[in-house]
Formats: C-alpha cells, sequence, structure tokens
C-alpha cells in the first residue's frame, strides 16, 4: 500500500497538479465558476414551475408558466455570459501576475466580435390575411448551450490579440494631459480595428460558420463526457487525488467543467421544454449521486471508544451534513493514511456503479436541477431530480453502505489509538 501510495504522490499527482495550473485551465476554471449562481437561480425557478406534486400543481396553476420565465436566466444565453466572463478572467489572469492591462476594452470587444461571428438575421413574416413583414435579430442557437465552446475561443483569443497589440505599442499614444479615461478610448481604437477586421474576415469575406465548426469538432468530447468510462475515470481520479491531499474535484474539473457544464445546460433546457434529456452524466450526475459526501463516516466516529476519533466524529459531523468533507480528509487523516485509502476510493467506485446502473436502466432519475453543493446530500438529490424521492432513497442507502464500508476501518484505527492512549507518558 505504501508503494502505490508514493507512485501516486509522485508519478500520477504531479502532472496532473501542473496541468491545472496551466494558464488556459485557469481560466476556463474562472470562467464557469463565474455564472454557476445563475444556473442555481435558474434551476430554482425551474423547479417551482414544475415541482411534480398534484396539490401543489393545481394551486399554482397557470401561475407556473411565470416561473418557468425565469428558469432559462443562467441557460438561454449562456453562450453570451461565457463570451463575457471569459475575456474578463484571460485580462484578469495576467492582471494577477503583474501586468496592467484594461479589462472593460476586452470584455466588450469580444462581444462586439461574438456577435459578428453570429450576426443578426432579417427573416420574412407570413400572417394570414396580411402582407409579408420583415423582423431582424440575432438567433439564438449559438447564444445558448451549442454556443458556449465558440464563445469560449472568440473570447479569449480577441483578449490575447487585444493584449499582443497593446503590448506591442500598436497604440495611439495621446499627449500628456488628457484624461486617463480619453487615452484609454484611443489607445484601443487600433487594436479593436485589427481584431474586428480579423473576425470580420472569417465570417463575412470568407463565409466560414465558425461556430458551427466549433460545435461539431468538440461535439466528440461532448458524447466522450457522458459515458460510462468518463464516470468511471473521473471518480477514481478525484477520489485517488483527495487520498494524497490534492483537490480532487478543482483538478478533474478544470478539465471537465466546460463539458459538464454544456450538458447541464442542455439538460435543463430539454426538461423546461418537456422533451427527453439529451444527457444521462453531467456534472449534477456526479454531484448527486457520487459525491455524497462523509457524514456516515462521521457518524460512526461518534460511537468510537477513542476519544480522538469520538471528538473529531462529533465536531466534523455538522461540517460533513452540509457535504464539507475537509475536517476528516485532513484531521482523521484520510490523506496519505493507507488504512483509510482503501475505502476512501473504493467505496465511492462502487457507488459510481450502482448509480450508472440505475441511472442507464431508468429506475432512478437523471439529476438536472443545479442546487448548492453545501445543501444536505438527500435534500439535493431529491431536489435536483424535481423532488424525487427514490433519488433521495438512494442517497441514504448509499449512506448506509458507506457507514458499513468505513466501520471495520474506523475499528481498526480505534484499536491503535487505544493503545496508545493506554501508554504511560514518560515512562510513569
Amino acid at each position: 500500500m505504501e508503494k502505490l501510495t508514493r507512485f501516486i504522490e509522485e508519478k500520477i499527482a504531479p502532472p496532473l497538479i501542473k496541468f491545472s495550473q496551466m494558464r488556459y485551465v485557469q481560466i476556463i476554471q474562472r470562467t464557469f465558476i463565474t455564472f454557476t449562481g445563475l444556473l442555481i437561480v435558474g434551476s430554482l425557478f425551474l423547479l417551482l414551475a414544475s415541482f411534480p406534486v398534484q396539490g401543489y400543481k393545481d394551486f399554482i396553476g397557470t401561475f407556473s408558466a411565470k416561473f418557468a420565465a425565469a428558469s432559462g436566466v443562467g441557460t438561454s444565453f449562456i453562450g453570451l455570459f461565457v463570451v463575457i466572463s471569459a475575456a474578463f478572467a484571460t485580462i484578469e489572469y495576467y492582471n494577477k501576475n503583474g501586468e496592467n492591462n484594461d479589462i472593460l476594452g476586452p470584455v466588450i470587444l469580444s462581444v462586439a466580435c461574438f456577435f459578428l461571428i453570429v450576426p443578426a438575421q432579417t427573416v420574412k413574416t407570413f400572417i394570414e390575411g396580411k402582407d409579408p413583414g420583415t423582423f431582424a435579430g440575432v438567433p439564438t442557437d449559438f447564444l445558448g448551450p451549442k454556443g458556449v465552446f465558440a464563445a469560449l475561443i472568440i473570447a479569449i483569443v480577441t483578449a490575447e490579440l487585444y493584449r499582443f497589440f497593446v503590448r506591442k505599442k500598436l497604440v495611439i499614444k495621446m499627449p500628456e494631459g488628457v484624461p486617463p479615461m480619453v487615452a484609454q478610448a484611443f489607445v484601443a481604437l487600433i487594436p479593436s480595428l485589427l481584431i474586428v477586421t480579423f473576425w470580420w474576415v472569417i465570417r463575412v469575406v470568407l463565409n466560414i460558420n465558425l461556430p458551427q465548426i466549433i460545435m461539431n469538432a468538440f461535439q466528440p468530447l461532448v458524447s466522450a463526457g457522458d459515458s460510462v468510462a468518463t464516470v468511471m475515470t473521473s471518480s477514481f481520479l478525484n477520489r485517488i487525488l483527495w487520498s494524497v491531499g490534492i483537490h480532487g474535484g478543482n483538478v478533474v474539473g478544470s478539465v471537465a467543467s466546460p463539458i459538464w457544464t454544456q450538458m447541464n445546460v442542455a439538460n435543463q433546457a430539454a426538461m423546461a421544454a418537456g422533451e427527453s434529456l439529451p444527457h444521462l452524466f453531467s456534472g449534477v450526475f456526479y454531484d448527486n449521486y457520487i459525491w455524497i459526501g462523509l457524514a456516515p463516516l462521521s457518524a460512526i466516529m461518534c460511537f468510537s471508544k477513542s476519544k480522538r476519533i469520538k471528538a473529531l466524529g462529533v465536531l466534523s459531523l455538522p461540517a460533513a451534513l452540509f457535504n464539507i468533507g475537509e475536517p476528516l480528509i485532513f484531521g482523521l487523516p484520510i490523506v496519505m493514511n493507507p488504512l483509510m485509502m482503501i475505502p476512501f476510493v473504493l467505496s465511492y467506485m462502487v457507488i459510481a456503479v450502482v448509480a450508472v446502473v440505475l441511472v442507464s436502466t431508468g429506475i432512478l432519475p437523471v439529476p438536472v436541477l443545479t442546487v448548492p453543493w453545501i445543501t444536505p446530500a438527500p435534500i439535493k438529490a431529491f431536489l435536483s431530480t424535481n423532488g424525487s424521492f427514490a433519488a433521495a432513497l438512494f442517497v441514504i442507502a448509499t449512506w448506509v453502505i458507506l457507514a458499513v464500508v468505513f466501520w471495520p476501518f474506523v475499528k481498526a484505527m480505534e484499536k491503535n489509538d487505544l493503545k496508545d492512549e493506554l501508554l504511560p507518558i514518560d515512562g510513569k
């Protein structure tokens, strides 16, 4: 076991940590964290609009449509949100590393370029008994989930080009005495002209449908992300990394967040439209059926004969009920502790297998709604599945399984602790 621990610590962990610290990985993480709150708010409105209890449905009646009107607040225009947050995150990254770039200019420029790539269209409208009319508007296809990857690339490229031109002094420099805001507007002029021209050539002159090309290129990744193999790999890496003291969620999420977010948004949009869900294993699936917390471990520790283990169990239980496991991971500890690493990794892998089977066969509903991670696991599963008691019971059942799996290992640790507690102090 010590060899395995050393192998993970020396061979597996370092490249994964290095990857998670890469520039664009950090930018992507920052991008998707920015609007997580909106996704939660939209999920809550969707829950209010479609909570599957007949008495509640009869009570709200047609008011459900008013709730549903706000359900897309985080999903309908997520492509636009990604453009704004990715451009901001890119410039913010460089500013945190010693540069002093203007932030607002590149953000506005990125949005303008995004709408240049996804231009407004004029369509004819036909109303019976009236002459044909016209309507101009921006197609919503790539303003929503389909445009996530295109928005991410357009924003990062635009921000990087802007920064490149400014650093190369391809700007109009105003004389001293000109107010800073006026000077900054002229600094942005030439970079903006060059960048808009770049995107204009791609979309208008060459007539390249960049969003569709990017969407097609990333589709295999989305398909791969919605697979059993990805569920098992992600779950294993998450637990293994936590076992050696590395935040597994951050490392795995840095790679998977764009794909999981797109799947989450597509599922929520399908649910709001009353359509079948396009994905089974989105990020919400992991949050509600696999990462169910360490409350069972805290609970059994409360009955330990070891003073240390019992005290830690009592102190950590309130936090563990709200999915905060660090007191146990670092305090028991689980980290670098071969005895506790075994149940910590294997038990969650078993849960992942069971969850995949039950969801794939339709026994468990697919979690769709985004609920704050700090919500107790059974309640979170209940809400994320739009009020499924089966989902809540599944989490409670897995809590029992976790307690049974952890029990003999806690008893083994307790035995060692009791020996230490009975040892005489200073030979007395």
